[in-house]
């Protein structure tokens, strides 16, 4: 049976053939074959990594996913170039992609230890990205938001062209939006209203997706953010207020997936909590390998974080761990 999803990170849209959709933390790369832009990044995307691993080859049983996603998920993904297959999941880059976790990130995760099957990702993640860049504004003008992130997908695969022929039953999307929502934001006096017309956007997207054929979903929360080196450096207010934006925001995907839920028949939806993997690993750095809770290091093991804002293997890895568990016996 060949499944399908489609998921979106940190700042994204991706389908599984894999999908996901997470507003991003994570600027473009430039890495080889990417001809995106660059420059300027924000001061938390400056380290980006390539890296070209293995990958191994499973059954004939495909999955697909879609991902949108903060560039906790960011992979590189072009569409216009080669697409995922067996013996290349991601389509381009090969597994792990272009990440700044210093390897695999929860994506790659997924479709490399944590699929029971072949599962390949079409990820439309773009690095910087927010839900709807009139509301709340990325690093730059060309980041593509998570509308347009679905506008991509519409134009692609949402058709189900031969090279992506996904259904109903073996797609998944996946949503992680949020990050960077919050995080240029959390500090405005009209916040609550902001929220809720992010929402109103967000679910917006999903009505397309759903529209297009679309019934599996897994919606990723916003992490504790507030937790990293960077935003600790801005001192405990800075940290308060994002946390309480942070808990406002993950309440509301909640409340509103029920109603979409209620508007839209067929629908099979998941919310992970991805407070509790980073918090986990936070809680306890030394027992995954790093000598405190606040270091970072490039080579994504030393330290819980890769850089000041983004989180190293380790956790990027507990994050996948808890996407694995909560779609246990369907996708993975």
């Amino acid at each position: 049976m060949l499944h399908t999803s489609i998921v979106s990170v940190t700042a994204s849209l991706a389908l599984v053939l894999n999908a996901n959709a997470q507003a991003a933390l994570y600027a473009q790369c430039g890495g080889e074959g990417y001809s995106g832009p660059t420059s300027p990044m924000p001061p938390w995307n400056k380290h980006c990594t390539k890296y070209y691993n293995n990958h191994n080859d499973h059954n004939n049983d495909h999955r697909y996913t879609h991902r949108a996603k903060v560039l906790h998920h960011f992979t590189g993904f072009n569409i216009n170039s080669t697409k995922p297959s067996a013996s290349n999941p991601l389509g381009n880059p090969t597994l792990p992609g272009w990440t700044t976790s210093g390897g695999l990130n929860w994506v790659g995760f997924l479709v490399s230890k944590y699929n029971t099957s072949l599962t390949l990702s079409y990820n439309f993640a773009y690095g910087g990205a927010t839900t709807n860049a009139s509301l709340v504004a990325p690093y730059t003008s060309t980041v593509l938001s998570f509308i347009d992130q679905v506008t991509e997908f519409t134009n692609s695969i949402a058709s189900k062209p031969s090279y992506a022929p996904w259904t109903s039953e073996n797609s998944l999307v996946g949503v992680w939006m949020g990050v960077n929502d919050v995080g240029n934001s959390y500090w405005l006096s009209n916040i609550d209203e902001l929220l809720i017309k992010i929402m109103d956007s967000y679910f917006g997207q999903l009505q397309i997706l759903y529209d297009a054929g679309v019934r599996n979903y897994v919606l990723l929360g916003v992490p504790p953010i507030n937790r990293s080196p960077l935003m600790l450096s801005q001192g405990t207010d800075a940290t308060t207020a994002e946390a309480a934006v942070i808990a406002k925001y993950n309440n509301l995907i909640a409340t509103y997936l029920a109603k979409f839920k209620s508007k839209n028949s067929g629908v099979t939806a998941t919310i992970v909590d991805t407070q509790a993997p980073f918090n986990k690993a936070l809680d306890n750095p030394t027992a995954y390998g790093a000598p405190n809770a606040t270091c970072f290091n490039s080579d994504g093991t030393s330290c819980l974080w890769f850089n000041d804002y983004h989180p190293g293997i380790a956790i990027q890895n507990l994050t996948a761990q808890a996407v694995a568990s909560a779609l246990k016996g369907s996708f993975f």
